[in-house]
């Protein structure tokens, strides 16, 4: 077993993942349980990164991957960007997804800033560490003793984006809420672009910030929290606007900073040889 977790880490997260996360989703879908005890699958992918470092046998690997969220010194500018940057990617969704057909702005209807704390606090701990320890802090430096960044943050977000396709099948769930507004295949399709390209843009973070599952975690609960405050997942167009605008954003880091690293400043977070 420890074998196949060092040749295939991310597969082997992936499939991990899948079934931890259908372990409550499938017998909440099914009214066997409360439907709030699906938000334990949002927790499925941390805990198959644990459990894959402590079963392939490398010495102190558990204990590695859990410091990773004790990175928190990695300079005010990064703060700033994982807490706000999801922000303007907001605002310009909202701008321009009316050239599409999506009702204008109406900022009168934003809830109280409180709800955004609530929620940022809420989504960092579910969606962020609770997936994060697997994507970027197990399976990303593992990749990138292989590949590149990039190519690293594309396999990972493959596997990220199929880890999703049960919640297109769950009633309730916002996956698939975007099915049933606009076809499964093209939520599906449109989803995979959204989370295949943030993933580039999560190498970037994480390998300018020395590889730190913290800043990751809380920036995947700021853009969700951001999304839902802002309502710019609210009207088909929104959403293909904001798709296309991480997609861009992941472009651009690719220009600027490197396929190689991801940084112009840092080699790409990997494994120390002596660890693997």
């Amino acid at each position: 077993m420890s074998r196949l977790v060092k040749r295939f880490p991310a597969l082997a997260l992936l499939v991990l993942a899948l079934l931890l996360g259908m372990a409550p989703s499938l017998p909440a879908a099914a009214g066997l349980i409360p439907p709030a005890f699906m938000q334990l699958g949002a927790l499925s992918a941390s805990l198959a990164g644990i459990i894959l470092a402590a079963v392939e046998g490398r010495k102190g690997g558990v204990k590695e991957l859990l410091r990773r969220a004790l990175i928190w010194r990695v300079g005010l500018g990064w703060w700033v960007c994982v807490l706000f940057f999801p922000a303007l990617l907001s605002v310009v969704t909202l701008y321009v997804a009316p050239l599409f057909g999506a009702p204008s702005v109406d900022w009168s209807a934003l809830p109280p800033i409180t709800n955004f704390l609530t929620m940022l606090l809420m989504l960092t701990i579910l969606a962020g560490l609770g997936e994060e320890f697997g994507w970027r802090g197990f399976a990303l430096p593992r990749l990138q003793n292989r590949y590149s960044a990039l190519v690293s943050g594309l396999i990972v977000g493959v596997l990220w984006w199929l880890w999703h396709i049960p919640l297109f099948l769950i009633e309730g769930v916002g996956q698939h809420t975007m099915a049933q507004e606009v076809g499964i295949l093209p939520a599906f399709l449109g989803y995979g672009l959204f989370v295949v390209s943030s993933a580039v843009t999560y190498a970037w973070l994480f390998n300018n910030t020395r590889g730190s599952v913290l800043l990751v975690a809380v920036y995947h609960g700021s853009m969700n929290a951001w999304t839902v405050y802002t309502g710019a997942w609210e009207h088909p167009s929104r959403i293909y606007t904001s798709f296309a605008l991480s997609a861009l954003v992941s472009i651009a880091a690719v220009l600027l900073f490197g396929a190689k690293n991801l940084s112009r400043k840092h080699e790409r977070d990997v494994l120390a040889p002596e660890q693997v």
